[in-house]
């Protein structure tokens, strides 16, 4: 998926645009929307790399049973959490971009 609506708005609209996403409630044009739509799958699939990668990290720290194993599996739950909120906005959004005709649609979601 391309990011052609998300890379056409100004620095303003690029903020409510992860305003939408990143938050609940609110409503937002269709545009905004849209671009929301795709910011948001470039995100789960970033947020998955890292967490795979630092899965990785965490299980080579655990076999060589070092403290730093810890901290990243700190970091790996935060980011864990970070990915599962990011693929229900996704759903959320993803939600109101297939009825983009209604106004407010985004405060009835979630």
């Amino acid at each position: 998926m391309r990011l052609d609506h998300y890379r056409a708005c100004s620095g303003r609209e690029k903020r409510q645009v992860l305003d939408v996403f990143w938050r609940r409630g609110g409503s937002a044009p269709a545009a905004t929307v849209a671009a929301a739509y795709e910011y948001g799958w470039w995100a789960v699939v970033s947020l998955t790399v890292i967490v795979v990668e630092l899965g990785l990290v965490v299980a080579v720290l655990a076999m060589r049973a070092s403290v730093w194993g810890w901290w990243v599996g700190a970091a790996e739950a935060a980011d864990a959490l970070a990915l599962l909120w990011a693929m229900r906005r996704l759903r959320d959004v993803e939600a109101v971009a297939a009825r983009p005709d209604e106004p407010g649609a985004l405060s009835r979601v979630s």
